[in-house]
């Protein structure tokens, strides 16, 4: 989806890029073509400037990493700019959300004046599930010899039918074929 989501983003960019430059009309293969070398281009560009920011040991690229990057990929920063200053820029046509959507927290850091966050010791960090309070582990049903007991015997009457129910199904299977 979301490989899709920016593939039609860059074939929207370059169907208005080719409208800047004068082009009426553009067909279905040449601009799938065209956006094809726009995503490698991009692609480039972008391990490029990976690759010199890490070389330099920083996490986040710089301008100074795209321009060795457009170096390293042969393009000509003074056309890049002659370019840039004898073409008007095109607004992009549609409306793009920010992209790629941020997910919700699924860590479960208490809450703020929460029951886990007033019973938690200073020296627990958030980032550890929720304390089980001591009411809770009174209220918890204890797991007793009986009861165990009970639980394998009921496991084992669930097996037993579970594999009744297989050989029922395989023999209405077979009779249905005769």
């Amino acid at each position: 989806m979301c490989e899709t989501y920016s593939r039609w983003l860059l074939r929207v960019s370059v169907a208005q890029i080719c409208q800047a430059l004068g082009w009426d009309s553009v067909q279905v293969s040449a601009c799938d073509l065209l956006t094809d070398v726009l995503q490698r281009y991009l692609q480039g560009l972008g391990r490029g400037c990976h690759r010199y920011c890490e070389l330099y040991g920083r996490t986040d690229p710089i301008l100074d990493d795209v321009g060795d990057a457009f170096k390293l990929m042969g393009v000509n920063l003074h056309e890049l700019e002659d370019y840039i200053h004898n073409i008007e820029p095109v607004t992009f046509a549609h409306q793009i959300p920010s992209f790629p959507v941020s997910k919700n927290n699924v860590l479960q850091f208490p809450q703020l004046g929460s029951k886990d966050a007033e019973e938690r010791k200073e020296y627990i960090p958030d980032y550890l599930p929720p304390i089980v309070s001591s009411q809770e582990a009174k209220d918890a049903v204890a797991l007793t010899p009986v009861r165990a007991s009970e639980i394998v015997v009921r496991s084992r009457y669930l097996r037993s039918t579970y594999w009744v129910w297989c050989v029922l199904s395989k023999y209405a299977h077979s009779s249905n074929k005769l």
